[in-house]
């Protein structure tokens, strides 16, 4: 019961940002419009560029790590899955091994 009642006041709490942050004016502007214009100005597409470009060899070096399994395209940034993302993995797995995972699971899929 405490649990719905917190759910719920969370959940009024939210309404209530969202309603005073698009309604109630800060002086010219609601505070989404002052963060939107804050969000625009050359200072911050600064930030976010240096930071792109600061976080560029952790996520190459992330994407490496992970075998290739994302290509990015260098002039639009864009990612693209592999071609082989949905191929099945090359190794066989015994009917007696599949058997011990199916109990250690405690599943009712015992039978194939």
């Amino acid at each position: 019961m405490f649990r719905i009642i917190k759910f719920l006041m969370g959940l009024v709490s939210l309404a209530v940002f969202v309603w005073f942050g698009a309604n109630v004016p800060l002086g010219s502007r609601t505070l989404f419009e002052h963060l939107q214009a804050i969000g625009r100005t050359r200072e911050t597409q600064d930030l976010l560029e240096g930071t792109r470009q600061s976080a560029k060899p952790l996520v190459d070096g992330v994407r490496k790590r992970l075998g290739g399994a994302t290509a990015t395209n260098e002039t639009t940034g864009s990612v693209k899955a592999a071609a082989d993302a949905g191929a099945r993995p090359d190794d066989e797995i015994s009917e007696t091994d599949r058997q011990r995972l199916r109990k250690m699971l405690g599943s009712g899929h015992a039978s194939r």
